[in-house]
């Protein structure tokens, strides 16, 4: 057989004699070789206790299907094989394109038939007998043009992956910047409430989300909107709810990320949540409201509570611009009644007398009226944001019936009053 072992037995940590470091390797060897003891011996005393992964074959044709089934790191082949000869298992191998080094083993006056094989491709050959040092090196020399190569495509699909992430973060940044510029030209409250729940599964893919708005009036967080909501939380649309993360993320001002056994000491209002977002909405430094997500089977990725917190404020910026423009409308048809019925005490739109215990509240009036104009400017001038044409219609319309009436209240207010 003329194979020598030296310092290895087997179940033992072998120390090397030839410089070697004997680390747990996952190189994965197969061994072609007829002779069963010379197998035995390869596999027990020399490359597993050094750390490889080996597998053996008998003959050429087991051999060749063992490296189509599963292609190992290197071949150890036994050059005088009976039936396919290690040439022709060289030759099979080059034929089937697998490009893995081989060591061929050589009977002591077969070099000439060795070298003959390297034409063939094999990368070193040992002539019997050899001895352990002799095998390791031979191993370790083929194996690291097989490690350069690995570690090259290892790196080559750690680019890929972080190019792949790249492009994925990009689009959810787009995304997130034409729906911030989307939801912050709605004008009612339940269009910007249903497009934020929207836009936050979307980017997340969220398994559920909500929406908490604080009441200006009891100052509870009321339930404004929400997708895939657990029954009992579904059941409070509309109405305040709080758990113990609400009034957290409400004082801090701060976004609030918690799974697993982190969030076991909380209770999120969406049933069975074990991962969350909870993002404030935040205006004048003071939170208005709550965007949060969950998942019950995963958790978030890392940048997950950027992207929700950016969606976050375009909700806040949403929800000021459309109770602004709520309040608009609503003290523009105040004021056309009032003008109204300011008509009826005046002798005509134009300029004509009017009775001295109104003079002074026609004056106080105009005040106001002026101030709204110039809000309703910043609508208008797009410094709120740009309109979509039916909504730059309506402020148009508004801005014009303001303007008339505040110069109905100029020509009715006489010159010697001195208020304007």
């Amino acid at each position: 057989m003329g194979f020598t072992v030296y310092n290895a037995a087997k179940g033992s940590r072998p120390t090397s004699n030839v410089g070697i470091p004997v680390t747990e390797k996952k190189d994965f060897v197969l061994i072609i070789d007829q002779d069963d003891d010379e197998r035995e011996m390869l596999v027990e005393a020399a490359l597993e206790p050094f750390g490889y992964r080996v597998e053996t074959a008998a003959d050429g044709g087991a051999g060749l299907s063992a490296v189509k089934e599963k292609p190992p790191d290197i071949i150890i082949l036994d050059l005088h094989l009976e039936g396919l000869s290690g040439r022709d298992v060289m030759a099979a191998l080059q034929a089937q394109s697998q490009d893995v080094p081989v060591i061929l083993l050589a009977n002591h006056g077969a070099e000439k038939e060795a070298l003959q094989a390297f034409r063939l491709g094999a990368k070193d050959y040992l002539v019997r007998p050899f001895r352990e040092a002799e095998l390791i090196q031979a191993v370790e020399r083929a194996l690291k043009e097989v490690r350069l190569k690995r570690d090259r495509e290892n790196l080559l699909q750690e680019v890929q992956v972080a190019a792949g992430k790249t492009q994925r973060h990009l689009r959810e940044l787009k995304t997130l910047m034409h729906i911030g510029k989307s939801i912050t030209t709605l004008r009612a409250l339940n269009e910007v409430f249903q497009q934020v729940i929207r836009a936050a599964v979307t980017l997340t893919s969220a398994e559920a989300a909500g929406f908490f708005l604080r009441d200006d009036q009891s100052g509870k967080l009321v339930l404004r909107a929400g997708q895939n909501l657990s029954p009992g939380l579904a059941q409070q649309m509309g109405k305040p709810v709080a758990d113990d993360l609400t009034s957290l993320v409400m004082a801090s001002g701060e976004t609030f990320v918690a799974s697993g056994e982190g969030l076991t000491r909380y209770k999120p209002a969406q049933a069975n949540a074990t991962s969350v977002i909870y993002a404030p909405l935040v205006v004048h430094e003071s939170a208005i409201g709550i965007l949060w997500i969950a998942n019950e089977k995963r958790t978030f990725e890392d940048h997950m509570p950027d992207l929700v917190t950016a969606l976050a404020d375009y909700a806040a910026i949403a929800v000021v611009n459309a109770r602004l423009f709520m309040t608009m409308q609503e003290k523009n048809r105040q004021y056309e009644q009032m003008a109204k019925r300011l008509e009826e005490y005046g002798e005509s739109v134009t300029g004509g007398p009017v009775d001295t215990k109104y003079r002074d509240y026609l004056v106080r009036l105009r005040a106001p009226l002026t101030t709204l104009l110039a809000n309703m400017n910043l609508f208008r001038t797009g410094e709120m944001g740009k309109l979509i044409s039916s909504h730059q219609a309506a402020v148009d319309v508004m801005h014009r019936q303001l303007t008339e009436l505040i110069d109905t209240l100029d020509n009715m207010i006489p010159p010697d009053t001195g208020g304007l």
